[in-house]
């Protein structure tokens, strides 16, 4: 089963290689992200994942994304935020010095952190070695 999994990351891996090869040349952000990861783990305690409120009105749906998150990428619901749309998870690879124990098969989300978003400033968290400024 683990190797099954593996080969999907792979994929979802190269997925996200190829969509986000081209937003980088392409369609540059306003915004340069500057620092770098201090490796403390604050970004993995809690980790959240955006729904649109549709998909949360469907049980079924919801059920289905957080069983697939929660096995694919080894993550655990801590809660679901209904104002604002929100799945909220953290990470059972977080070691107790905050480093990542699962770090070569890391998902998407984690390799993308902070994300730069087109319109958007990005947020960091408090304490995170990452900022962000304009072009």
């Amino acid at each position: 089963m683990r190797l099954f999994k593996r080969i999907i990351i792979s994929f979802i891996l190269v997925d996200n290689f190829l969509t986000n090869l081209p937003k980088r040349t392409l369609f540059k952000s306003r915004w340069v992200p500057e620092g770098k990861c201090k490796q403390c783990g604050t970004c993995c305690k809690e980790i959240y994942l955006m729904i649109t409120p549709r998909q949360l009105s469907s049980k079924l749906f919801t059920n289905l994304a957080i069983k697939w998150i929660s096995w694919i990428f080894d993550f655990i619901l801590l809660r679901i935020d209904y104002d604002n749309y929100y799945l909220i998870f953290t990470c059972e690879h977080r070691q107790p010095d905050g480093k990542c124990g699962n770090y070569f098969w890391r998902p998407n989300i984690c390799r993308n952190y902070p994300l730069v978003d087109y319109f958007d400033e990005p947020k960091v968290l408090p304490g995170c070695g990452f900022s962000a400024r304009l072009r």
